[in-house]
């Protein structure tokens, strides 16, 4: 079952930016201040850099931003909601008590993050890459994990509820007390020992799927 959410940014009324995020980011850069307590809604903005920036108790509601760099940044109480994030870096951010729900983050890479306290709810995350991150008391529920990345990673009390896992590398990766049993588990990628699988939680269907990949043959 999906963990309830743990923040109440859902709540907030918070007030529209006076200004685009690009006009926005430029002038915290300039006057050295945090992006806070905005909302920003309809963006939609290409290939342009955010990296550095410190976000704190903001919205993002309906904002296309594609390919976008926020290399470095920092959120903290965010919300993306019904975002298209195709191919955004976001490579050694850290998030804290942010939710992405409904949002496409098709390729987008969270590489060598922090991410505690996050929710990822129905987004479609194929080719996501976060290798080298370490997710901290995180939820991913009703997700598309096709070939996402999760390389290399540090998992602590990671909740996986009903994703699509096919193809998904989870290669020299821990996944000792992850529960799949809701997930679709297929094709997965892990090292040729297969230590990684040590301890994960899998229905019945799935051992058979896994079997398979330790070379076990089933009969019926």
């Amino acid at each position: 079952m999906t963990q309830k959410k743990s923040s109440n940014i859902y709540l907030l009324q918070l007030p529209s930016a006076d200004s685009d995020l690009y006009s926005c980011a430029w002038r915290c850069r300039q006057e050295e201040q945090d992006i806070e307590q905005v909302r920003f809604s309809g963006e939609h903005i290409e290939e342009e850099d955010f990296s550095g920036l410190n976000f704190d108790t903001v919205i993002f509601e309906n904002c296309t931003l594609i390919r976008c760099r926020f290399k470095g940044a920092d959120f903290k109480t965010a919300l993306f909601k019904n975002c298209q994030l195709p191919g955004c870096s976001f490579t050694g951010s850290w998030f804290n008590s942010t939710e992405f729900d409904n949002c496409q983050l098709v390729g987008t890479d969270f590489s060598q993050c922090s991410i505690s306290s996050t929710f990822f709810t129905d987004c479609a995350m194929a080719m996501a890459n976060f290798t080298e991150t370490k997710l901290e008391q995180c939820t991913i529920a009703t997700c598309d994990l096709t070939e996402a990345f999760f390389a290399n990673c540090k998992l602590k009390k990671l909740q996986m509820d009903k994703n699509q896992c096919i193809g998904t590398e989870f290669f020299k990766t821990k996944l000792k007390d992850v529960d799949f049993t809701t997930c679709i588990l297929e094709g997965i990628r892990v090292s040729s020992e297969n230590g990684e699988l040590k301890g994960a939680k899998v229905n019945f269907f799935q051992a058979a799927e896994l079997a398979k990949m330790l070379g076990i043959v089933i009969k019926e």
